[in-house]
This record gives structure tokens, sequence and C-alpha cells, in this order.
């Protein structure tokens, strides 16, 4: 049976690694809006804002003050570079209640970061989600593609208020992007090794980092692709031991990778 699993790793890691990463997470967990900023078009008085209501964590706009208010408030992703990865997909939550238009999702390869949006130019998304219909119901948005993009992306949530359409609160929560990235592991990507082939030994996944020199991403990934676990090594840190207790036996992939390559690496549980 071993020798039937090498074969099969063997098989399957000749021609390509695909591992999920996760390049985008925010939960607004903290209390604040995390990686994402706020930008008003429109109104200075009502924006995007970190909220929490029965242990739940969320950015919320509501253009209701006092009366229906004049908002163009825009919630936005910081930088993605794109060219890093392919199969880039889009994932998140919404909840919304009262009247008024629906949420713009928005997502811009021009856009500098930090001047009024309107300035960029912005293809909308927004058919290609599922959408909160009121009563503040959380619904999943279903997967977004985002393949089709390239280079330097922005992803926005744009929310509008004013007499003439009303305005609804909206919340958006765990905005997701996860890709794919590919190694091909017949053609080393550098000389220099970056770990120590890793091992398994009493339920724990060990192996030493060789090239300490700058901070390493690593995720745990199934055969088919699925990151099951992540983590990272600090400056300095060499020796590495991680529990693998709770996978099946198996084939697996450590995915390894710093800013300037990635490499994978099989082993077995």
């Amino acid at each position: 049976m071993a020798r039937l699993l090498l074969s099969m790793a063997a098989l399957l890691l000749a021609v390509s690694i695909q591992a999920q990463e996760i390049i985008l997470d925010e939960q607004f967990n903290d209390g604040t809006l995390g990686v994402f900023s706020q930008y008003s078009a429109i109104g200075d008085n009502q924006t995007w804002e970190a909220r929490e209501f029965g242990g739940k964590q969320f950015a919320q706009m509501n253009g209701f003050d006092d009366g229906i208010q004049d908002n163009e408030d825009w919630l936005i992703s910081p930088a993605l570079n794109l060219d890093q990865y392919a199969d880039e997909v889009l994932t998140f939550e919404s909840a919304c209640n009262f009247n008024g238009p629906n949420l713009d999702l928005m997502v811009s390869t021009d856009y500098d970061g930090t001047s009024d949006p309107n300035a960029a130019n912005w293809t909308d998304l927004s058919q290609g989600a599922n959408w909160s219909t009121g009563d503040y119901e959380y619904v999943y948005s279903g997967e977004i593609d985002l393949s089709s993009y390239e280079g330097t992306a922005y992803i926005a949530f744009k929310y509008v208020s004013n007499t003439s359409v009303e305005g609804k609160l909206w919340q958006v929560d765990s905005i997701l992007v996860q890709a794919t990235v590919l190694s091909d592991i017949n053609e080393p990507l550098a000389e220099k090794a970056i770990i120590t082939n890793p091992v398994v030994q009493n339920d724990q996944l060990a192996f030493t980092v060789l090239d300490a020199t700058s901070d390493l991403s690593f995720s745990i990934n199934s055969i088919e692709g699925r990151t099951l676990k992540q983590f990272k090594s600090e400056y300095g840190t060499l020796d590495m031991q991680i529990s693998v207790a709770d996978l099946p036996k198996g084939i697996y992939v450590l995915a390894v990778k710093n800013e300037y390559m990635v490499k994978a690496y099989q082993f077995i549980r």
C-alpha cells in the first residue's frame, strides 16, 4: 500500500502542484474596518463603520439619520496583486433591512488606492452575487469569479442613499478571496532549498528551515489542492514542528512561500 501511495504521489506531483491560498480575509473582528478603507464621495456624516450585534462583527453603512441622507460611500479592499495567482474567487456575507438600493459590488484595476474612486474605471459584479433581501438575514454571496482580472486590483462595496431612492441599512462580513498557487516542482524556482524534506514523526510534521533570512508562509494541502492548515515562520526560525494528528492517513502537500517563490513538498501522514 505504501508503494502504491508513493507511486500515486509521484504521478500527481510530477506535473504541478495546485495549492489554494487565502489572499484576502477580513472578518472585522477587531472593532475596526481592518484592511479595508472607506471613502465618502457624497455625505460626510454617515460612513462605513465596524459594528457588532449579538456577538457578530461586521462592516455597516446606514444612510438614515433623522431622515434619509444623501450618501455615496465606498468600502474598498487593499490592493490585490492578481498576477501572482490564478482562479481567484471572492466570497462574502451580506445582510440588510429597510428600503433602498442594493449595494454595488465593484472591481477596478486602475484605482490608485486613495483618491475618489469615481476617477477610476470599475466593473460592476453585483449580478454575480447573492444578496440579503432584508430582516437582517445574512446571505452567502456564492463564488464570484475574479480570474479574468490581471495586475493590481481593488474590490469595493458601493452604497447609495438619497430621498429619491431611500436608503437601506447594509452589513457585510467574512470577505474572502482565495486563489490557486501553481508551482512546477520539476523545474526548481531557485537553486537553494528553502527547507529540508518534511517527515511525520509522532503525529508531528517536522522539517528544518534552511533559508531563514525572510518570513515564510506555509500551507498543508490535500492532494486535490484543498488547503487544510496555514501557518508562518518568523525571521530566524529554524526547526519547525506542526501537529498533524487531526489529519487522516494519506498523502499531503506542504507548500512553502517567500516573496520570491513557491515550492511544494509531499509527505505521507
